[in-house]
């Protein structure tokens, strides 16, 4: 099968964390799927997202990425060991059109503006003003005293509005020129989780 046909059978998908075999946070990601399906096929979702997948036992320890595509009448599933990608250096690029409001499976506006990181390790996208996210995940960032996350973000991440309802991070306006107000940041997402004692230096984001 092409991307091109895939992509069409399946246009959305969920990353999901698996630790020691368990589905973490299951809540939030149930949810999503409910809303993104009802957003783009009009419609109540037509069965469960998590129904009929069995972990094979290679994949029973340690984190786990399970990755659910899925279509109006159908999904697909695969296993992947995660590796934990180490990020430092952001680039700041624009684009006032970009949008990614559900996880698609056509992410080709957001691969466009991956490959301008230059020589950074991903990308921090701006739009009309205003910070949004990176090309896979949520940013917050650290004042010192709180974490903030952009209120002006592209996809509202299931880590992303877990940590917003336990009160552990709030969000904000932020635009380019207040990203040296703070000291630091870190990346959120189903993945990588969030740890408050680990902050990444502002000087990491780079015009």
């Amino acid at each position: 099968m092409s991307s091109l046909s895939r992509k069409s059978i399946f246009p959305l998908f969920e990353s999901i964390c698996l630790l020691d075999g368990k589905i973490q946070h299951r809540h939030y990601h149930i949810e999503r799927f409910k809303n993104a399906y009802e957003m783009h096929f009009g419609q109540a979702a037509q069965y469960d997202l998590l129904q009929g997948i069995n972990i094979p036992p290679e994949y029973q320890t340690g984190k786990v990425k399970l990755r659910i595509s899925y279509g109006a009448s159908c999904k697909d599933f695969t296993f992947s060991k995660y590796q934990k990608s180490i990020v430092q250096q952001l680039k700041l690029v624009f684009d006032d059109a970009i949008t990614y409001d559900l996880k698609f499976e056509d992410r080709s506006a957001i691969d466009t503006l991956y490959h301008q990181r230059m020589d950074c390790d991903d990308v921090l996208m701006v739009k009309k003003g205003l910070v949004t996210d990176t090309s896979y995940a949520n940013i917050v960032f650290f004042d010192g005293f709180q974490w903030f996350t952009p209120s002006s973000f592209l996809l509202d991440g299931t880590c992303r509005k877990r940590l917003l309802d336990s009160g552990l991070i709030r969000e904000r306006k932020i635009q380019p020129e207040d990203i040296h107000d703070f000291q630091g940041f870190q990346l959120v997402n189903a993945l990588l989780g969030f740890n408050p004692d680990w902050v990444v230096p502002i000087s990491g984001i780079r015009g």
